[in-house]
């Protein structure tokens, strides 16, 4: 007999925490199938690991189409050998993470895409060694060696205006982070003035879980010692 809706974790995963074993039963229409498609009896386990990333949409042999945000456990296990999965519904991936990582006192080790995380994506500065960084309609400049910030807006039907700040006005830099459907969105904004109006200085936009957090937490790190102040990354 199929198990009841109570005794499903998430989704098609069934889990039972004496066994330590984990079933996964189709659906079969409405209901799940009476015997599980897979079962795997967890034997010691070092690490697990929860991966997040996006990618441009891809037709799978079968003419399925995969979506665009997918997720996967790694279940390392401590003689060798790993226990993939690959759950596309990420709050229940996340659970099956959480619950196994539990049962064995281990963290639960959050990465980006399984292929590891690609550098490179950091703004290159210009010949004068200028920053420049844009979004819609409003251009941010720095000049270290000046010490100056340009904050430039296009108006929506012609013409531009202009504000100019010092960078000795800045208070500290922040690195934010977000994810906006497929696409993970880094920025490095200045909180500049008595009223810490923040202008971003630098940005990378880009399928989430493939670029290198580290990268730009040091970008950021380098960038507020050179202006003399305070970073938070």
């Amino acid at each position: 007999m199929a198990p009841e809706d109570v005794d499903f974790l998430c989704g098609n995963w069934v889990w039972d925490p004496a066994l330590r074993e984990l079933s996964n039963y189709p659906r079969k229409g409405k209901k799940h199938a009476n015997e599980p498609e897979a079962v795997e009896r967890l034997k010691p386990i070092r690490s697990v690991t929860w991966h997040r990333w996006s990618q441009a949409p891809i037709q799978t042999s079968t003419g399925q189409m995969m979506p665009p945000n997918l997720s996967r456990v790694v279940i390392a296990y401590e003689e060798g050998g790993d226990l993939t999965i690959n759950e596309y519904d990420r709050p229940c991936a996340e659970k099956l993470a959480r619950t196994i990582a539990e049962a064995y006192a281990l963290p639960v080790i959050e990465e980006g895409a399984p292929g590891g995380r690609r550098g490179g994506n950091l703004p290159s500065r210009d010949q004068m060694g200028r920053l420049a960084n844009r979004s819609g309609r409003i251009e941010v400049v720095i000049d270290e060696v000046g010490g100056d910030i340009t904050v430039t807006k296009s108006k929506r039907l012609f013409g531009k205006s202009r504000r100019n700040f010092r960078t000795s006005e800045i208070r500290r830099l922040e690195l934010g982070y977000e994810v906006k459907g497929p696409v993970e969105i880094f920025t490095v904004y200045a909180a500049v003035g008595p009223e810490e109006e923040k202008l971003a200085l630098a940005s990378y936009q880009g399928f989430e879980g493939w670029a290198d957090p580290g990268e730009w937490r040091e970008f950021t790190q380098d960038l507020a010692r050179s202006l003399g102040v305070e970073a938070i990354a």
